[in-house]
């Protein structure tokens, strides 16, 4: 037993002390601002602030437990806590805290929490179990689809719940650890493929000009003519029937989805949110208008500030020069990490750390890219940053995972 304790206090005496610097740096301008966007909301919703402080101890002792386990334990049991993963999402459909047609909560008294998130987690250990214990040539494209399949079964219940922004963030998981396991790029081209297709299908001049490139890439990488021609003419038929199934959806469908790419179509409606959000970080300028001095913010006028918007309102009220700090420390942040998994030697601990930067980064580049109004509108909050309880325990969660891959 003394050698169990002493060997977890060694463990955590060689912890990556910039690493933790980082996110609590991150926690401090999350807390200020979260401070400031809910300040003047309504008696049942002030205390906003008391409980993001809860999560933030609460995601402390996730993160110590995270970090402290074996990873022998996770890779050994790895199938086992998928399928825990894959009941946990399932659960919202059966329980009572389903609300507005979604089932994407479970209720337990006062507590509710997002099981979707969870499912994070559990799908880089099972896919980092899979590239590094699969005998199956990288060069064979049998190598794509075990790790496709796997995903693709959270991916697809997630996405009924319905929650686009989180399928989309488990379908960037396995993209990015299925490439950073040396799988041939031919093969990450071939998944991508049919979905440049149905976007080039919506211009005549732009659909040839991906024909060819699509025939020109796949002629080069693929010796088979019979496989040539069945991936040639399968992703052009996904062109093809791609106008007709628009033309079949609803015009409110499709001002919806219009809207998610361009915010002025919609602008008291669906694009409301980009367009307030961009004049919050827009009049923020260099040194921003002051703490809890935010007009976008405090006048009501931003949708969601102290989730989805939290970055709006960092912007409005601290300026250009805090952003700046912000993506600096993310930078920082997600260098160091991916660093340590380059010159980790061993593949499951590079995987683990692999999977959960790669998981928070396309959280942090989604939740920015929608708040300046580039990228649609997902609801993926900030990490580290945006207020909530399963959110901030996942980042919390996430970080154990990673500095534990990273330790000895």
């Amino acid at each position: 037993m003394k050698n169990k304790y002493s060997t977890i206090i060694n463990k955590f005496a060689e912890i990556d002390i910039y690493s933790i610097i980082i996110i609590f740096s991150l926690i401090t301008i999350s807390l200020l601002s979260i401070y400031s966007a809910t300040i003047y909301k309504t008696p049942s919703d002030s205390n906003d602030f008391i409980k993001q402080m809860v999560w933030v101890g609460i995601g402390i002792i996730i993160f110590i437990i995270v970090y402290s386990i074996n990873k022998k334990l996770l890779l050994e049991y790895a199938i086992f806590i998928y399928l825990i993963g894959v009941a946990l999402i399932i659960l919202p459909f059966f329980t009572s805290g389903s609300t507005e047609a979604t089932n994407r909560w479970v209720k337990l008294g006062f507590i509710q929490f997002q099981t979707a998130e969870y499912m994070k987690f559990f799908l880089i250990i099972i896919l980092a179990k899979y590239f590094t214990e699969t005998n199956i040539s990288k060069y064979s494209f049998l190598y794509v689809l075990p790790p496709l399949i796997i995903s693709l079964i959270p991916i697809g219940i997630v996405f009924a719940q319905p929650d686009l922004g989180t399928s989309i963030i488990l379908l960037m998981i396995f993209g990015g650890m299925l490439f950073a396991s040396g799988v041939r790029l031919y093969y990450i081209f071939l998944l991508i493929a049919p979905i440049i297709t149905i976007f080039a299908a919506f211009n005549q001049t732009v659909f040839y000009i991906w024909g060819v490139v699509l025939a020109v890439v796949i002629f080069a990488n693929q010796s088979n003519l019979l496989s040539f021609a069945g991936v040639f003419i399968g992703n052009i038929l996904i062109g093809i029937i791609t106008p007709f199934i628009w033309d079949r959806i609803l015009p409110y469908q499709q001002q919806r989805i219009l809207t998610l790419f361009n915010a002025n179509l919609d602008p008291r409606g669906a694009g409301y949110q980009v367009i307030q959000s961009k004049i919050a970080i827009g009049s923020g300028g260099f040194w921003g208008k002051g703490y809890l001095n935010g007009t976008q913010t405090h006048l009501k006028f931003l949708p969601e500030q102290h989730t989805d918007f939290i970055f709006s309102v960092i912007s409005e009220e601290f300026g250009f020069i805090v952003v700046f700090v912000i993506l600096a420390l993310f930078f920082t942040m997600f260098y160091r990490w991916y660093k340590m998994a380059f010159k980790n030697t061993d593949k499951f601990s590079a995987m683990l750390i692999i999977g959960g930067t790669t998981t928070l980064l396309f959280h942090v580049f989604i939740n920015i890219g929608m708040t300046i109004g580039l990228l649609p509108v997902t609801g993926k909050p900030l990490p580290f940053i945006s207020y909530g309880g399963s959110f901030l325990i996942t980042c919390f969660g996430l970080a154990g995972l990673i500095l534990n891959g990273n330790s000895d």
